[in-house]
């Protein structure tokens, strides 16, 4: 049974690596995105805190599969229609490059959430002690707030990171080879689906496993950095 599908374990692999390079590269847009949704979530005006709200309620509302499916479909009718007075037709847009726009649009939303949460208990005295000393409020977001912010949260984000790994699996429903549509084609090819299926959760074990031994490292180089 292994003989049958060893030959293909180079497939599993390209399919592994794209399904963690496809989280890798979402992971620092949504961090980026979560930062500026929630310091525009708790802005004095209105209409940009609204609009903060808006986005958050939206895309956590809405399930991971069909915002994929909106970008994916919607870039394409953009392309068409930029193409047309142009006279160019431009080829449909790519799946990895729309998965990931997807994933950073949607775990952007969560991020924030994230954020905003530790911006209700971020102490006041580190803004004060940075206006007493003649630094801007942009200059303190960027040298006290934001650092702090994510080293507060670092453990929700490695959390986050590893809920993003799954539902990069998502991406195959749009043609991404990643691992869980690169096991179903080799499935189909052996006829032998339940060890095609075991070999990928050792897989997506395996990436989490990493992952969370980064995640650990990373926390612990943060605490020894307080």
């Amino acid at each position: 049974m292994i003989e049958i599908v060893a030959p293909y374990m180079s497939f599993w692999l390209k399919g592994a690596a794209l399904t963690l390079g496809l989280s890798a590269a979402s992971f620092p847009s949504c961090v980026l995105i979560g930062l500026t949704v929630a310091f525009a979530a708790v802005s004095r005006t209105r209409a940009v805190s609204l609009a903060a709200a808006a986005y958050i309620n939206v895309f956590r509302g809405l399930p991971e599969i069909i915002v994929i499916f909106v970008v994916f479909y919607g870039s394409n009718i953009v392309l068409t229609m930029l193409g047309k007075p142009l006279g160019f037709q431009f080829g449909g847009s790519n799946p990895a490059i729309a998965a990931l726009v997807a994933l950073s649009v949607q775990f952007g939303s969560y991020a924030a959430v994230i954020f905003k949460d530790w911006m209700a208990v971020f102490p006041k005295g580190y803004t004060e002690a940075g206006l007493a000393i003649g630094m801007t409020r942009l200059q303190i977001r960027r040298r006290i707030v934001v650092p702090l912010l994510l080293r507060s949260a670092t453990p929700a984000l490695g959390n986050l990171f590893l809920v993003m790994l799954k539902i990069s699996a998502l991406a195959s429903l749009i043609g991404v080879a990643e691992l869980s549509r690169t096991t179903s084609i080799i499935a189909g090819s052996t006829r032998e689906p339940l060890v095609c299926y075991l070999i990928a959760a050792v897989m997506y074990l395996a990436i989490s496993a990493v992952s969370g031994f980064v995640q650990h490292r990373f926390e612990a180089a943060m605490e020894r950095s307080l």
